[in-house]
């Protein structure tokens, strides 16, 4: 159960039910006890991704992923199993049990990351020290001409890196190696040498939403020939596509206050600046494109983002594709529009916390900040350029699925352009909507196409006794030989719990086994997501397990023929002749 009891991860699962988790990143429908969405982990505009309610597992009928509520959590999270059982037990208010491993290289890969956490601990309280002594007036300098008060300093953790040496030394002191220092990002080496990655900016650490320090940013005191702002590089417990700055202090919100909406800027200094002025539902990006991990966290917390990037128009444009992605995750997303050339930091400066209060409630939401960026693209008074925003603008208003929305959008370009509010209607609906009702996803044929008939008839068989499929309580399994290893693990399963008189649940599949038969698991829940009301399983059923006891069968005989052709001893191939004539019965069976 790698590294929990069966009994806590059970308790785990019924208190994490799955169409709860899930409703969190997918908008889902209810059709029957199933639930359908579009799937969360690949692009698409009909409904795929299907839940079963009662199994508690998931499968994709485009992407083709299946899991139960933890696969969802880990692979919607980007985390490992333990981190995603350690997220769902906080969820669901369950004191975490010690983890026990049995393999020595899993062990082995948690002391590393404890380890690897603990150096960035230490070294976050490293820096921290150094922001209070005399070597760092540059640093208390900066920080007071950006406005940062005591208070901010300490609530964010923020501290001063003073040279390139004194960290590495430090951390030799505490007991890590180099090896370790080099592995957390806090230190780089080039030819020998070992040196702070940061050495000389003001520092602010990273922190994830278990409140783990897991990566720390820089920011130059002075100008310089290179970057203001810099990362440490990517770790083991550190990716900048998953990360968002501040979720932790977000966490808190949301836990004591709860929370209406998150904005979200580019870097922590915007974080920073505006949590000072009061603004605290605020996280940052990491200073990369947003990414649909981080579009996925957010939706755990909020339904509404507005997005709050510089007010240059460049990153007003690169700001749409990360509007996209939140709207592909289901999300309410509005543009924070701000004056050309200014960030949010600069706002609250200047005008502090009622001037930023303004320009939220002035957002935009996403459609029209389109048709704003398309506006701005191209010059309409050009007679070619209106033809490409009218073009442009049409594809922008056709994706709005409110009928009044479209109309205000249309007469927006109708006024920009002086083309009749008729043409532009004939144009919006000379395509078809896109369809994105949930499709029904049918058994074409009872099984997949790919692989034997006897790899397609074990599952089949299998799936019976898994999905508690009534006639399947009449027949015995024990005397099946499936062709797969992890059919034969599987039936150990079934006639396990079967003798223990528990309860078989495919969702417990995904545990006890490796993320290697992930693709059989699959094909598996498959069986029992398909719909097809004209299929009789019982017959279809019948018709597997006979094919896998003669396939079992003929693989016998075939064995005992051999042996006959070798034996020499007449008494010997006398008994070998009688066990082939039952086999031959049996066969005869099997194939009526």
């Amino acid at each position: 159960m790698k590294g929990f009891n069966y009994e806590f991860l059970d308790e785990l699962k019924n208190k994490n039910d799955i169409v709860d988790v899930a409703s969190k990143y997918v908008v889902l429908e209810q059709r029957g006890t199933n639930f359908w969405g579009r799937c969360p982990f690949h692009h698409e505009k009909t409904a795929s991704f299907c839940i079963n309610s009662s199994g508690q597992f998931y499968y994709c009928f485009g992407c083709h992923k299946s899991g139960d509520v933890i696969s969802l959590v880990r692979e919607l999270e980007a985390l490992d199993f333990n981190d995603a059982v350690k997220f769902l037990a906080e969820r669901a208010h369950l004191p975490l049990p010690e983890i026990q491993y049995d393999d020595e290289k899993a062990k082995a890969q948690k002391k590393e990351k404890e380890r690897l956490l603990s150096l960035l601990k230490d070294t976050a309280l490293f820096y921290v020290k150094n922001l209070r002594t005399a070597g760092a007036v540059k640093h208390r300098d900066y920080a007071v001409k950006r406005g940062l008060s005591t208070e901010t300093l300490t609530k964010f953790g923020i501290g001063a890196s003073l040279d390139f040496n004194t960290l590495p030394k430090f951390l030799e002191e505490k007991g890590y190696t180099k090896e370790e220092m080099v592995l957390s990002g806090a230190v780089d080496v080039k030819d020998g040498r070992y040196y702070d990655a940061l050495g000389g900016r003001l520092i602010v650490p990273i922190i994830d939403a278990f409140n783990q320090v897991i990566a720390f940013g820089g920011r130059l005191l002075e100008k310089a020939d290179f970057a203001k702002y810099k990362n440490t590089k990517e770790t083991k417990v550190f990716s900048k596509s998953n990360v968002l700055y501040n979720i932790n202090n977000l966490k808190k919100i949301k836990n004591e206050r709860g929370l209406n909406s998150v904005i979200i800027v580019e870097g922590y200094m915007d974080t920073i600046s505006l949590v000072a002025a009061g603004v605290e539902n605020v996280v940052a990006s990491m200073g990369t494109s947003l990414t649909k991990d981080q579009a996925r966290i957010l939706k755990r917390y909020t339904d509404k983002v507005y997005i709050s990037y510089d007010g240059d128009f460049a990153g007003q444009k690169a700001a749409i594709r990360g509007l996209e992605i939140l709207k592909d995750e289901g999300l309410e997303v509005k543009v924070v529009a701000l004056p050309d050339g200014k960030d949010p930091d600069d706002v609250v400066r200047e005008g502090g916390k009622q001037a930023y209060d303004k320009l939220l409630a002035d957002a935009k939401p996403l459609v029209d900040f389109k048709i704003d960026i398309l506006r701005r693209t191209y010059d309409v008074k050009k007679i070619d350029e209106k033809r490409k925003f009218v073009a442009s603008a049409i594809k922008v208003i056709r994706e709005s699925e409110s009928a009044v929305e479209q109309e205000d959008l249309l007469k927006t370009v109708r006024d920009l352009t002086g083309v009749t509010l008729e043409a532009l209607k004939r144009d919006l609906y000379s395509e078809e909507p896109i369809n994105i009702t949930p499709t029904v996803h049918q058994l074409e044929t009872p099984v997949e196409s790919e692989g034997s008939k006897s790899v397609k008839a074990a599952r089949f068989v299998l799936a019976a006794y898994l999905f508690g499929w009534k006639f399947a309580s009449d027949y015995d399994i024990s005397e099946i030989e499936f062709p797969l290893g992890v059919h034969n693990e599987i039936k150990s399963y079934i006639l396990e719990k079967r003798k223990e008189g528990k309860e078989i649940r495919f969702s417990d599949l995904y545990e006890l086994f490796e993320d290697e038969y992930e693709e059989e698991l699959s094909a598996l829940a498959k069986l029992d997501t398909a719909e097809n009301k004209d299929f009789d399983k019982q017959r279809y059923f019948e018709d597997c397990e006979k094919a896998l006891l003669k396939e079992k069968t003929e693989s016998e005989i075939h064995r005992i023929t051999e042996m006959i052709k070798s034996e020499t001893d007449a008494e010997a191939r006398k008994k070998l002749t009688l066990e082939l004539s039952t086999l031959v019965i049996k066969l005869n069976k099997y194939s009526r």
